[in-house]
């Protein structure tokens, strides 16, 4: 017998379709209350995609049309391995679309190296922090020298330190600046993360921005990202916490079986929908393809709001 919504969400993430029981600090099972945040996007567009198409050896994913307007927060749903990271990476530069354009800040590009990215204010935190974040071995520090701009030839290491020591008062790291990042906690490894980030940004792409941290932690990451939202910059996330993506996006997309929604605006889901369309329920979503399969030519460009 076909399992209910409920059952299915559960079986995926390990949780049912009702928002998960809070700490007595937060509320003792009570809502807890929305961060401070802007009333919606204020900014031009800060990302466009038009009939980009994408993929890896087993999976292609089509996005016919998506504007992200700058202080916007989208969420992206889904069980893991359905194209999220896929969309992060190539939002970023470190994926190349098949087809189709990506527009930055009104910038193309389209099939541009990472570096481009990132000297166009685009921003990538991955889920796995100590393979892909961070560099085990190597202390705060040295992280900091890493993302230093460099005038010259030469780093001044009391400057560079300085700064390690400003980042980790500023984002309240538990550590030195000679402390090595792998002996840093996850909650500590992802503020340290958060301290790397250029100011600025107008993009910032996060997979899983508070997997393994406890409340406290995740609340406070997450008023350092809605702060980044507040002075411009536009969010996407990836997060199989449904109440983190019903809580903080203004629209979700959702990832089921190849296939993308179109975005959906919070105010119009709930628990039970979203459950429902990571199950398969999807409206108005382009049918999967064959991996290495051509794209269809790009439906007409129009609102998807």
């Amino acid at each position: 017998m076909p399992a209910g919504a409920d059952r299915l969400v559960a079986l995926m993430f390990g949780e049912a379709l009702a928002p998960r029981e809070r700490s007595p600090e937060e509320g003792g099972g009570a809502p807890l209350a929305p961060l401070e945040r802007l009333p919606g996007p204020s900014g031009g567009a800060a990302l466009t995609l038009e009939g980009v198409a994408f993929g890896d050896h087993r999976l292609d994913v089509r996005i016919a049309h998506l504007a992200v307007r700058r202080g916007e927060v989208i969420g992206l749903a889904g069980l893991e391995g359905s194209g999220q990271r896929l969309l992060l990476r190539a939002c970023a530069g470190l994926l190349r679309a098949r087809r189709g354009r990506v527009v930055v800040g009104g910038a193309d590009l389209t099939g541009r190296p990472y570096p481009a990215f990132l000297r166009a204010g685009v921003g990538y935190l991955p889920a796995d922090r100590r393979r892909e974040g961070l560099i085990a071995g190597l202390s705060i520090e040295e992280h900091v020298a890493l993302r230093a701009p460099r005038p010259g030839f030469f780093l001044r290491p009391r400057e560079i330190r300085r700064a390690a020591e400003r980042a980790i008062e500023a984002l309240r790291i538990r550590g030195r600046p000679d402390t090595p990042v792998e002996r840093l906690s996850g909650g500590n490894q992802q503020r340290t993360q958060l301290a790397l980030l250029p100011a600025g940004l107008a993009l910032l792409l996060l997979e899983q921005p508070t997997r393994g941290l406890d409340l406290a932690s995740a609340r406070w990451v997450w008023e350092q990202l809605l702060a980044r939202c507040r002075a411009g910059a536009a969010l996407l996330f990836a997060s199989s916490d449904l109440d983190e993506l019903m809580r903080y996006s203004d629209r979700i997309l959702v990832f089921s079986g190849g296939r993308v929604s179109p975005p959906v605006r919070v105010a119009d889901l709930t628990l039970d929908r979203l459950g429902r369309m990571i199950g398969g329920e999807l409206d108005g979503a382009a049918p999967p393809s064959a991996p290495g399969a051509p794209a269809p030519p790009p439906a007409p460009a129009g609102s998807d709001r």
